[in-house]
């Protein structure tokens, strides 16, 4: 069963740092990872932190449309958000087999994977000032921040397609191969419908001599969004 809640009771173990100390039992080190893609000439321990910092990225997204689907009033949005969030616990469930497949420990918290989470968190953040902001900013910020998460979920496939290119035949490059297709797929649906839906939206906004919310009611507004993505 995929975990999506990286907690201690549900079996976490970490890395520690500079600052940071772990205890006995949760603590993981470089020589615990050194057999990680075993046979492939790989350096066992940063491959296991990589894995661990894309899935944590993945799991961070399932948050992040979570919070947007509640956000919007738009149906449209709402189906889409659900839809990604769906693709991203499929997406750490693939991480997590990849990571079984190459020796990799899965709820493991990397030090990259910790960085990777405090950006992540910065992005959802952002949203806290929803006040600020009338619903037709709030929704193309939305879209933004899909285009943002998208790209690093691209750039991390990419990464290990790269690593898996210059293997040897074997039990790694088979893993890679089988798996990362999948990851592709759902990187570039989101990467493609972000950009395409931003530029939907800046462009009918740039076109009209409507003014914005300050001048009209809420409603209007959210209707106008729905015309923009209908």
């Amino acid at each position: 069963m995929t975990t999506t809640r990286v907690q201690p009771d549900t079996g976490t173990t970490i890395k520690p740092g500079p600052r940071l100390e772990a205890p006995p039992e949760r603590l993981v080190t470089d020589a615990d990872l050194a057999d990680v893609a075993p046979g492939t000439g790989l350096n066992g321990p940063f491959l296991a932190d990589l894995l661990a910092s894309a899935a944590a990225h993945e799991n961070d997204g399932k948050n992040l449309f979570q919070a947007l689907g509640h956000m919007t009033a738009n149906p449209a949005l709402q189906a889409k958000f659900k839809q990604f969030r769906e693709d991203s616990v499929a997406a750490v469930a693939t991480y997590e087999e990849l990571a079984t497949r190459l020796g990799a420990p899965i709820r493991y918290i990397s030090p990259p994977a910790r960085m990777t989470e405090a950006m992540d968190a910065k992005l959802l953040e952002a949203f806290t000032l929803g006040g600020s902001a009338d619903p037709l900013v709030l929704e193309l910020k939305g879209v933004e921040a899909v285009l943002l998460a998208a790209t690093l979920c691209v750039a991390n496939v990419s990464l290990f397609e790269h690593i898996a290119a210059g293997l040897p035949e074997g039990e790694a490059k088979s893993a890679f191969d089988e798996l990362l297709p999948t990851l592709a797929d759902a990187g570039a649906r989101h990467l493609v419908w972000a950009a395409d839906t931003q530029r939907t939206m800046v462009t009918s906004q740039a076109g009209s001599k409507l003014v914005q919310s300050a001048l009209g009611v809420a409603e209007d507004v959210v209707g106008r969004i729905k015309q923009v993505l209908r």
